[in-house]
């Protein structure tokens, strides 16, 4: 018996779909648009009553001729299967239901489920309450609750998480006066690192990033009106951009060890000078640190009270960690990009170099240029203040 060998497929056949290609933004422009949807989708509660209203007419009428019907009409086409059909048929006195409880799920496409009905009713007696003092007329007074979401939008009110240490922190600084609330942390600080965005026509090649880095310890009070001078902490004890001179010797506040961060050992002699200095100017104060390993140390001072911030919570209560060295930061971009301005039109070739003594002055004239407004601001951020 002879096989019969199959018809090769044609290559131009009229009935194969053609597959819709997006318009990109480089190709020139067209007006062919894309052709119709004809997925199913998810209808409104006012649509599946339309629908009901449609199969109350026309008794004894097949599904299948519904759905049918639906995807021609002329006012508007509803696109849905017969098993969706089926299974919305079953639900159809609570749809009902939904329509008669709330008017303003008619627009929606899935149930409003209320999780606390009791919180959910005393918010529209405390909204009919205010209506009625203010004698609002019927027709202007609200509907549902709808409009609770766009009122939280309007004046901005949104769920927050209140912090128990922001509490005990209240508490704490009622004792002393603003001026004496005094906050300190250490930062990383990359002197020599450039801006790693900005505006271009095209794409431009980067450079490789500087990882030098060193440690500072920033300190200010509440009202803005005190910030202590900057704690520098390298690797090197002189760095040779000081001439064969320690970085003291130059009159900035600079210590050395092997990773350039704060030990026990140095933040013990700087609270020391700190409390004979308020002893010198008989004043108390409350300094709030982190609790950070390098801050437990042995000294208790006098005039100096040190309170800890509990683990995990210094992002959330702690005013240096609330802008106040995110500001400094930037005050010192802006004058290292002055600086490279400066030197681009002295026509220097190396517009970015600079050498750490020069880092540091940079660093001092940051942080005294910040204005005693953007402390408070940050502090009264925490919400730690009584």
């Amino acid at each position: 018996m002879q096989s019969r060998s199959p018809h090769d497929k044609p290559t131009n056949c009229p009935l194969a779909p053609v597959k819709w290609q997006k318009h990109t933004q480089d190709a020139p422009a067209t007006s062919t648009q894309p052709p119709q949807q004809m997925s199913c989708q998810n209808l409104t509660l006012t649509d599946w009553l339309l629908v009901y209203a449609y199969i109350d007419a026309h008794p004894g009428v097949f599904q299948a001729n519904i759905v049918e019907h639906f995807q021609t009409c002329h006012e508007g086409a509803l696109i849905f299967n017969q098993s969706t059909l089926s299974c919305k048929l079953r639900e159809h006195p609570k749809m009902e239901a939904r329509a008669n409880d709330n008017p303003n799920d008619l627009s929606s496409k899935r149930p409003w489920v209320v999780t606390r009905p009791d919180v959910e009713h005393a918010l529209v007696l405390w909204r009919k309450r205010f209506e009625d003092k203010f004698q609002v007329p019927e027709t202007e007074r609200l509907l549902g609750e709808s409009w609770v979401q766009s009122f939280c939008n309007t004046y901005k009110i949104r769920e927050v998480y209140r912090h128990g240490e922001a509490a005990s922190c209240r508490q704490l600084l009622a004792n002393y006066a603003p001026q004496d609330h005094f906050n300190m942390d250490e930062t990383a600080f990359n002197p020599y690192a450039l801006s790693d965005c900005g505006l271009a026509a095209k794409q431009l090649h980067g450079k490789k990033k500087e990882k030098f880095c060193i440690s500072i310890r920033v300190t200010c009070n509440a009202d803005g009106t005190e910030k202590l001078d900057l704690f520098f902490d390298g690797k090197v004890a002189k760095p040779q951009c000081s001439k064969k001179k320690t970085p003291e010797e130059c009159g900035f506040y600079y210590h050395n060890n092997k990773k350039a961060w704060m030990t026990s050992e140095l933040f013990e002699e700087w609270v020391k000078n700190l409390d004979i200095r308020m002893k010198r100017d008989n004043q108390h104060i409350v300094l709030l640190i982190d609790n950070f390993s390098g801050h437990f140390i042995s000294y208790e001072p006098l005039n100096v009270q040190l309170e800890s911030f509990k683990p995990n919570m210094t992002p959330f209560v702690q005013p240096c960690d609330a802008g106040i060295i995110w500001c400094f930061k930037a005050l010192y971009d802006h004058n290292f990009s002055r600086q490279a301005i400066d030197l681009d039109k002295a026509s220097e070739r190396e517009i970015y170099k600079i050498d750490l003594l020069k880092a540091m002055v940079m660093a001092n004239e940051a942080w005294n240029s910040m204005m005693p407004e953007t402390i408070r601001n940050c502090w009264n951020h925490t919400c730690i203040q009584p």
